[in-house]
């Protein structure tokens, strides 16, 4: 198959040139190359050298002859990201840094290392400002070139929470203003791809499974907000907080029966997690210690599941829950969790809970 249509469109777009200004360089008519870009016609074979020569590519690539071999070689590169991006290994950004250089134009490679970039040194030290520059432009590039919409928001997503970092970390307003701005170009819920394929006429069973996918990430986002409302700036009181995830743990209780939670098995370890923190901070240890050997035992259940497990509850029956690659197990992050990030808070484990007996059991079973 020759793809010289779609190359010559992609490489004029990449110089950034219209129609008209490559249809004068060549002495030919703008409607001719808006023909060749749509695959109606293809350009005289004695044009080949010329437009190979304008766009500096062989004609072999200019044709797209070896078409097949680079997507092979770029699904390598997004395969390593898939299965590595997790494990805190330098190997993978510096992967996706070669793989950009080779594929310049690709914009799942260019995402996929934008991401990298950000999880990789945005996180350094103080100086999260760094990286703005080349942040901001391959941001502008993917927003200004790339037509595929999930990887343009899922750049918007990256480059907003980026900002909202140097918010935090510099105190500046421009950067608030910057991912308002993001945010104001974003859509919502109701227009969202998992909300809207549980509206269409779908075949019986792509629409049940659009519903329990809509259902999954609903729950997911209904934890997600609740933990962002109540850990937000100190507002509530630390007992409004117990109350408002032992609410939520309610409710998710219910919807998954029997402990089965699917996509949102993460986010209940965490949530049991926060709640030993809560109670040990307001006093109570020995629930503290309840809820934080169920998150311990919650985490070894998920870890030691097979990489499918079938839903049986009335809303998700029949959906199949597929393990997601976190890099780390989920015994491993929580240990970290309980060691480290639980103790660097102002709402922590008590020293008389951390030096106890059942919390080194909780530990071991962590293991």
């Amino acid at each position: 198959m020759i793809f010289i249509g779609e190359n010559i469109k992609r490489l004029r777009c990449e110089k950034e040139l219209t129609q008209e200004m490559l249809a004068e360089y060549l002495g030919v008519t703008f409607q001719s190359v808006s023909k060749w870009e749509r695959g109606e016609t293809y350009p005289d074979i004695t044009m080949l050298p010329a437009l190979s020569a304008f766009f500096d590519v062989s004609c072999d690539e200019l044709l797209g002859m070896d078409s097949a071999e680079k997507e092979n070689r770029i699904q390598e590169y997004i395969g390593i990201y898939a299965d590595m991006r997790t494990k805190d290994s330098p190997y993978v950004f510096e992967t996706l840094s070669k793989a950009v250089k080779e594929f310049p134009g690709d914009y799942r490679l260019l995402v996929r290392y934008l991401e990298m970039l950000l999880m990789t040194k945005s996180g350094q030290g103080d100086d999260s400002e760094a990286i703005l520059d080349e942040v901001e432009k391959i941001y502008g590039n993917i927003i200004q070139r790339c037509t595929d919409d999930m990887i343009r928001m899922w750049a918007k997503r990256l480059v907003c929470m980026y900002y909202n970092t140097l918010s935090h970390k510099t105190k500046k307003d421009c950067y608030t203003q910057k991912m308002v701005d993001i945010l104001d170009g974003m859509p919502n819920m109701l227009d969202s791809h998992e909300y809207i394929a549980t509206l269409v006429n779908l075949p019986e069973k792509e629409h049940y499974s659009a519903c329990h996918k809509a259902l999954d990430k609903e729950m997911q986002l209904f934890m997600s907000t609740v933990s962002n409302q109540i850990f937000y700036k100190k507002h509530y009181s630390v007992e409004h907080q117990i109350k408002a995830l032992e609410t939520c743990k309610s409710i998710i209780d219910l919807f998954y029966e029997n402990s089965n939670y699917g996509a949102c098995y993460r986010s209940m370890v965490y949530l049991l997690g926060d709640l030993g923190r809560l109670y040990s901070a307001s006093g109570d240890d020995e629930t503290a210690l309840k809820y934080l050997t169920d998150c311990a035992l919650l985490a070894k259940r998920h870890d030691e599941l097979p990489q499918e497990n079938e839903h049986n509850s009335v809303f998700m029956r029949g959906h199949v829950y597929k393990k997601t690659k976190y890099g780390k197990t989920l015994c491993e992050r929580m240990k970290r969790v309980f060691l480290n990030d639980y103790q660097k808070t102002d709402i922590r484990l008590s020293d008389e809970l951390v030096s106890s007996k059942e919390f080194e059991e909780i530990l071991n079973m962590l293991n």
